[in-house]
């Protein structure tokens, strides 16, 4: 007996240590050496360590993993695994959309102002705090002729990029009660009393026709008409209309200052392009725009009837 459990215990590969566990508690109930013949106790004895030995090797594909529940990698929902990316691609995009509705909203604003008359777009401007260029922007933009498409669009682009940081809920407001004439919303959204209303009217339209008269003084050389078609050409780079300016003789004026002007334009345009703090960039566009609508005006001005346009 002993010979042959020896060298079993001594091949740990082939044994393990849970056997040899199982030996010592069954060891009792061993075929006694005085009742059976050394042959029969060989035989029974091997056939009961083969059958310990291939008890845990029959026994391989059991599973004795906790039976706790664990979802595994493949079994995770692709929006919880992917939740950081989509996360941080759905809020860019969300902010790309935010920023073009924006932009249409500021643009058809600017669209509806343009139809009000000069004293009613003076008195929405002014409950919305807005600067004078916007005002002036406006007033370019309403006497474009309906011949010149693509300068209205830019304009109107323009116009939206000044109107863009301005209260929605106070914008919409005073264009619905300017649209139906209701002075006692535009009292309540400006704070005012209707004397103050009547008196803001009144000064507006002195102004206004002060405006139209100076334009009647020089409505026969259309010069506004003249300068805008400059200006827009001028930023557009149009070749047929840089010569017309640049070949001008009749007049004299600072070509070299001219070219500065248009430069400085251009250029600020350009870094708008590359650049994200739009409202630096607007405020600089303003600023070039008007110095060259200014220089241009006065240039139109001067010049004779026999060579308008």
């Amino acid at each position: 007996m002993a010979q042959v459990i020896r060298p079993l215990r001594t091949q740990q590969p082939i044994i393990c240590s849970s056997c040899s566990t199982f030996l010592r508690i069954l060891s009792p109930f061993l075929p006694n050496k005085s009742s059976t013949s050394p042959l029969q106790q060989h035989h029974h004895q091997r056939r009961r360590l083969t059958s310990f030995v291939t008890l845990p090797l029959s026994n391989r594909n059991v599973d004795f993993r906790s039976h706790g529940l664990r979802l595994s990698e493949s079994a995770l929902p692709p929006d919880l695994a992917e939740n950081d990316s989509d996360s941080d691609y759905s809020s860019s995009e969300k902010s790309r959309n935010a920023k073009k509705r924006e932009a249409r909203r500021a643009v058809k604003w600017g669209m509806e102002l343009a139809s009000f008359s000069a004293p009613q777009i003076k008195r929405i401007l002014s409950v919305a705090s807005l600067e004078r260029e916007v005002f002036e922007a406006l007033m370019l933009v309403k006497r474009l002729g309906p011949d010149v498409r693509e300068g209205k669009r830019r304009q109107f682009n323009y116009i939206g990029r000044l109107l863009r940081k301005v209260e929605p809920e106070l914008m919409d407001a005073l264009i619905q009660a300017s649209k139906e004439g209701d002075n006692s919303k535009l009292q309540a959204l400006s704070g005012t009393g209707p004397s103050t209303i009547v008196e803001d009217e009144e000064e507006l339209e002195e102004i206004e026709s002060e405006e139209e008269e100076e334009e009647g003084l020089h409505i026969s050389h259309n010069y506004i008409d003249l300068a805008t078609r400059w200006i827009e050409g001028l930023i557009s780079k149009d070749s047929d209309i840089t010569n017309e300016v640049y070949s001008i003789h009749s007049v004299e004026f600072d070509r070299q200052e001219l070219r500065k002007l248009v430069r400085r334009v251009h250029s600020i345009q350009e870094q708008q392009l590359k650049s994200e703090n739009e409202g630096a960039s607007d405020t600089a566009l303003v600023g070039a725009r008007k110095s060259l609508s200014l220089f241009l005006r006065s240039l139109a001005k001067q010049m004779p009837i026999e060579e308008d346009h």
